[in-house]
């Protein structure tokens, strides 16, 4: 029985392995552009036409780190409770 979290290898995205190093570069370079441009996009459409998009992106990052950074405390926290728990 297949797993349907696994899509079937017909719908695998195409490979990149025959491709040289700077054409590798290049495509993900586009795909950074483009995922930029995605979040511009939407932070637009959140903000509307004449919304300051600067200070819209700022906010995001700054939400986006401190987030991150939540993670990262949690993270240690856990850690430090577990060896504790086995006397390290």
């Amino acid at each position: 029985m297949q797993s349907q979290l696994i899509p079937p290898p017909s719908l695998a995205p195409p490979s990149v392995a025959h491709l040289p190093l700077d054409k590798r570069i290049e495509l993900w370079l586009e795909l950074v552009d483009e995922s930029e441009a995605l979040l511009l996009a939407g932070l637009r459409a959140k903000i509307g036409p004449d919304g300051d998009l600067q200070a819209a992106y700022r906010d995001w990052n700054a939400r986006r780190w401190d987030e991150h950074d939540r993670k990262l405390v949690a993270l240690a926290e856990n850690l430090t409770r577990r060896e504790t728990q086995h006397g390290r």
